[in-house]
């Protein structure tokens, strides 16, 4: 989903604030928040003390707790975002997540290695991706810099096309629509994308979210006119683009900034405020654990005793 170093989480928990724990209960603090051990031994099934769950699983699953601690931090700080880990909010998120976020959950599930309490946390943290990623949308400066940078990429285009394997094909599928034929009709006969029934690919989409050269033709071809044959990883297309639309001014970019804003740059900004908030994080662990490393963003072992 996203290849930034920061946001390979996995499993993490979320406002982990103990009081009046002493340092051995304590694995690490993120901005003077403790995060106990009973939290990371949560993670697992079985993990009844740190020498039951291997060094480095323990090492990593903490690491994953203070990535979390981190962003949850952040998001309060940055966008006024609170109770993120209460019931009420994970049962209000898990009615309206979309089905790449239900099918994780399930993984998460059916893994016999992770306790119900490892459910909760990733559900509190898919749901601090969405809150954080609106916030980010409907930040000014984002918008500013969008729309002074970047506004070609503000559209939505409904397409269809004839997907075949060769340019003399694709000549082939011009001709027979040039001479009145049904594009869904020549699709069905010939396509080679059978995942778009009668050529219709979804309705509305950004452009960005196409391979570079049939991005450039849904956003640059005369609405409701065949292109002429484009060709991409995937062989040569015929595209008729039914309509596109765009903001007319930042105004009315704001009014409604996830519907234009494409997924690619909006993840971007998320991307960007992750790597930015780790980073000023204050980190410690306790140093019989190791050290928290920022090269690595992870926790590197304890020197051997001599």
């Amino acid at each position: 989903m996203i290849t930034t170093k920061h946001i390979a989480l996995g499993v993490a928990a979320v406002s982990i604030i103990a009081a009046g724990c002493s340092s051995a209960d304590v694995a690490a603090t993120v901005d003077g928040s403790d995060i106990p051990q009973s939290a990371v031994l949560g993670i697992r099934v079985g993990a009844a003390d740190e020498a039951s769950v291997a060094a480095e699983q323990y090492r990593s699953d903490l690491s994953r707790l203070i990535f979390t601690e981190s962003m949850v931090t952040a998001a309060e700080a940055d966008f006024g975002l609170t109770d993120l880990g209460t019931p009420e909010a994970r049962e209000a998120y898990l009615a309206t997540a979309g089905s790449a976020e239900q099918e994780y959950l399930r993984s998460i599930s059916d893994d016999p290695t992770l306790t119900d309490a490892a459910v909760e946390v990733v559900v509190t943290q898919l749901m601090l991706r969405t809150e954080v990623r609106e916030a980010l949308a409907a930040d000014e400066d984002v918008l500013g810099g969008v729309w002074q940078n970047d506004r070609h990429t503000l559209m939505e285009v409904c397409a269809s096309h004839v997907l075949v394997a060769s340019e003399a094909e694709a000549f082939d599928v011009l001709s027979r629509l040039d001479t009145g034929e049904d594009l869904a009709a020549v699709a069905a006969d010939v396509s080679l994308d059978i995942a778009s029934v009668g050529g219709a690919l979804p309705c509305p989409l950004s452009p960005a979210s196409f391979v570079g050269p049939f991005s450039t033709a849904v956003a640059d071809a005369p609405v409701g006119e065949y292109t002429a044959p484009v060709e991409t990883q995937f062989g040569w297309h015929i595209i008729l683009v039914g309509s596109r639309e765009s903001p007319q001014s930042l105004a009315e970019l704001a009014e409604d900034p996830v519907r234009w804003l494409p997924s690619e740059t909006i993840d971007s900004y998320w991307n960007a405020w992750i790597n930015e908030v780790v980073d000023r994080a204050d980190i410690e662990v306790r140093s019989d654990i190791g050290t928290w490393y920022p090269p690595v963003d992870g926790i590197i072992p304890p020197d051997p005793s001599p």
